[in-house]
């Protein structure tokens, strides 16, 4: 075969080859999706001969699929997605090393339905994990999410989605909504059922226990309870069947959890009230058994509402992912809608009112407002034309315009943004590690509890009945639900809360870790001021004016790209002065020379613009709120003028610090900038403790001395330039600047980038600590007093399933307390 040409395909290798070998051959493709089919088919034998691989039904399906491509032009897309795929396992989201060898491996990411704990998460990480070719493998209750790593030529992507459903779980694909929604639509009226055929079950029940049928004999009792054994028959398999089937398999995977307990406590009382209908007595428990799976069902119903409540907020921010984009080309200049996979950076699309931007790029032309709400959490208009920049995931208000994508994808600021959100959501702070591990042996304690209980009232005395009946109790009444949902369900609200406010929290245990922050040390540039430098006022020497010298400066820096040659720039484009036209441009170490109207023009510092001439007297122009800077201009050597730049402190800034004092915390303000700069920021702003020329070393220094103090210290800066000091702080913080999110080295991101935020999250902090520590001590109280008392046989088993919901039901809305408070 043409060595130059995909062994698959047959297309060229020009776009870069991906080398594989096979039976001791060397194979060359053109991209990894034509190295994995062909390994697919090579493995299935369904076709003998490789060259006849393209007539296979699996070939045409891939390329339908768009796996492999079937032009140059899709083979040129497949390999910039590759590259990007390969930059972002290198350079991952929150700075975290990817998988050293991902080789050979696809993706699966799948909704997981009916997990009632995070036993239910354990067990099917267990199961899928043990299925050859899966490489890794994370299931997470609190997003209902599972992800894992496999290898097709192993394991295909049904036998995964086949070992998930065998354990009793629904799964659907992320962007199956209304799959979901029939979900919860097929729950109710599985409980609606349920609680049908429970309530003629209690009814019945009711009759035989209080002596209607005592004149009659054995078997007469028998057939008229018949309709009750077919009932809860009904009830036990169709509405505790996928209870039952997850109790069972967390059996069998040494994982057992709350359906566990639950499921052995009504298949006790079935099968003992069945045996005991079979051998005519009337101690029959099938109302016990029917109530246990109906009272399950509905705390289950219940719950899920209340995790899609907590949810709303996160669900709404990942439902900003657009699946198409009005995309402009030669061929249709007023745009057409295409598949959003079809937009590629450097393309120009259009949006107009009531759509959301679909990815960050410049407008090109036309005006329109913008609600950047999703993003910065403030629901203001921002107006936007021609020059602007928008990002991805904002919503046109009014107007149309026509921008030029620059990011896109996972690359653009709501891609970003979303991959951050999905791994906070998916860890688990040191606390919440702990209470799975105890769940892990709190299932197995119970159920010796109970069979010992059951044994122990057998040998004292009692009836088989009775003696049932309260190891029962014990199994049912003690189970963790309570505890498993604790601190999942106050995360996610945290999360969900934060969003909403415009803070993007990066890593889950910043809610912890914020509770015990001290000291505050913030950056100066780009965090307290803008971090934007203006031409503020020109000074000019007698004969000369603002405007001339205006046009000399902006002629003379025409060519540079740094801070204040692009000020100049917008401060000549806003007065509508034109650059004059320089000649014979030299850039130097203290400034640039050049030649105008025969006159040599320098712009620098004073010695290098001025030469020895002493400063003449002259007004200065300054402000407390401003950090100033100065640029001399000369003309043949002789004082011209001075260009006064400042950099304004943000206006919440005072306000944010005189906050923070009152809550005892140390402030402390590090720059790069000089130390008289840097103090009389401090000053302006009401701060006693400030150092300034420090490094970026220097400033993790500074962080590593508080800390040996004993300070638990929160660092404030943009994210990049301070990524050192940020990784030594207890608490990074980093202030969006609009670069990019993947860079920045920040527990937390202020997305809508002012300083004032960091407020908001303490108090946060504070109502999310508050609220998972109020439903710890309210699920391990509740299992300290009801087990006690139902080992001594206080309770009836359907008094403890009352008990159980309610458990269950108080922590789920303690959480949503959260919610409906913000």
């Amino acid at each position: 075969m043409n060595e130059s040409v995909c062994h698959l395909c047959g297309l060229t290798l020009r776009h870069g080859t991906v080398s594989h070998s096979a039976n001791d051959q060397p194979l060359r493709f053109c991209c990894h999706g034509c190295r994995m089919v062909y390994t697919m088919l090579l493995e299935s034998a369904a076709v003998d001969n490789p060259t006849r691989f393209r007539e296979t039904d699996l070939y045409r399906q891939c390329v339908a699929a768009g796996v492999i491509p079937a032009s140059e032009d899709d083979l040129r897309r497949i390999r910039e997605r590759e590259k990007q795929v390969t930059q972002t396992f290198a350079n991952p989201v929150g700075g975290e090393k990817a998988a050293s060898d991902r080789s050979g491996t696809l993706a699966l990411d799948l909704m997981v339905d009916g997990m009632w704990c995070t036993a239910c998460a354990w067990v099917i990480e267990k199961a899928v994990s043990r299925l050859p070719g899966v490489q890794t493998v994370a299931c997470h209750f609190s997003t209902d999410r599972m992800r894992c790593r496999y290898r097709p030529d192993r394991v295909a992507p049904d036998q995964i989605r086949e070992s998930v459903t065998r354990l009793g779980y629904g799964i659907r694909d992320n962007d199956a909504g209304t799959t979901g929604q029939q979900v919860q639509r097929r729950e109710l009226i599985r409980l609606a059922i349920t609680a049908l055929l429970s309530a003629n079950v209690m009814m019945l029940s009711w009759a035989l226990y209080a002596g209607f049928f005592t004149t009659l004999d054995s078997d007469a009792v028998s057939k008229i309870s018949l309709p009750i054994v077919a009932m809860a028959a009904v009830v036990f398999v169709y509405g505790g069947g996928p209870m039952l089937r997850k109790a069972w398999f967390g059996l069998i995977h040494r994982a057992p959890g709350m359906e566990t307990l639950v499921g052995m406590g009504a298949g006790c009382a079935f099968v003992y009230s069945l045996y005991n209908w079979l051998t005519g007595s009337i101690h029959l428990y099938f109302d016990t058994a029917c109530m246990l799976v109906t009272l399950v069902l509905l705390g289950k119903v219940l719950e899920q509402q209340a995790k899609g409540r907590v949810r709303q907020d996160l669900d709404s921010f990942f439902a900003l992912q657009p699946a198409k984009v009005r995309l402009i080309t030669e061929a249709w200049p007023t745009g057409r809608y295409v598949a959003i996979a079809h937009l590629e950076p450097g393309d120009r699309f259009a949006v107009e009112a009531d759509e959301i931007v679909p990815a960050d790029g410049r407008v090109e032309s036309g005006t329109a407002a913008l609600d950047e709400s999703s993003l910065t959490g403030e629901p203001r208009a921002v107006p936007v034309k021609i020059g602007d920049s928008i990002k991805s995931g904002t919503r046109m208000i009014h107007g149309r315009v026509i921008a030029r994508a620059e990011k896109i994808g996972e690359n653009s600021v709501l891609g970003q943004m979303i991959a951050i959100m999905a791994r906070s959501l998916e860890q688990k702070s040191p606390f919440e590690t702990q209470t799975d591990r105890m769940l892990r042996w709190f299932v197995p304690v119970i159920i010796t509890l109970a069979g010992g209980t059951g044994l122990f009232w057998a040998m004292a005395g009692l009836t088989m009945n009775q003696a049932v009946v309260r190891a029962v109790t014990v199994l049912v009444i003690s189970c963790p639900c309570a505890l498993g949902v604790a601190v999942p369900m106050a995360r996610l609200a945290g999360i969900s809360l934060a969003g909403r406010r415009g803070i993007l929290v990066r890593e889950i245990e910043s809610f912890e870790r914020a509770g015990g922050i001290d000291t505050v040390v913030f950056d100066k540039t780009g965090t307290l001021t803008h971090g934007r430098w203006k031409l503020n006022h020109i000074e000019c020497q007698p004969g000369h004016d603002p405007a001339t010298i205006a046009a000399w400066a902006a002629g003379l820096e025409q060519s540079s790209d740094h801070e204040i040659a692009r000020s100049i720039n917008a401060y000549t484009h806003v007065e509508g002065i034109a650059p004059a036209l320089a000649a014979e441009i030299s850039v130097h170490p203290d400034g640039v020379q050049g030649r105008l109207a025969d006159k040599i023009v320098r712009i620098g510092n004073r010695e290098f613009a001025w030469g020895a001439v002493p400063p003449p007297e002259g007004v200065t122009v300054e402000s407390e709120r401003t950090l100033t800077s100065r640029v001399y201009l000369g003309i043949d050597s002789l004082p011209a003028a001075t260009l006064i730049f400042g950099d304004a402190i943000r206006p919440t800034v005072p306000s944010m610090v005189a906050a923070l004092k009152r809550t005892s915390r140390d402030i402390h303000l590090v720059s790069g900038d000089g130390d008289a700069a840097t103090r009389e920021v401090a000053r302006a702003i009401g701060l006693t403790q400030a150092r300034g020329s420090l490094s970026p070393s220097d400033k993790a220094t500074y962080i590593d001395t508080l800390k040996e103090q004993g300070r638990q210290v929160a660092m404030v800066g943009d994210g990049i330039n301070d990524a050192a000091a940020m990784a030594r702080s207890h608490l990074a913080v980093g202030v969006h600047s609009g670069q990019g999110l993947a860079r920045q080295a920040a527990h937390i991101t202020l997305m809508r980038g002012d300083p004032c935020q960091l407020l908001d999250f303490f108090s946060l902090s504070r109502q999310v600590h508050r609220k998972v520590s109020q439903n710890i001590w309210c699920a391990w109280i509740y299992n300290l007093i009801s087990i006690p008392v139902a080992m001594n046989g206080m309770l009836t088993p359907l008094v403890a399933a009352t008990a159980m919901l309610l458990s269950s039901l108080t922590v789920i809305g303690n959480t949503l307390l959260l919610v409906r408070r913000d």
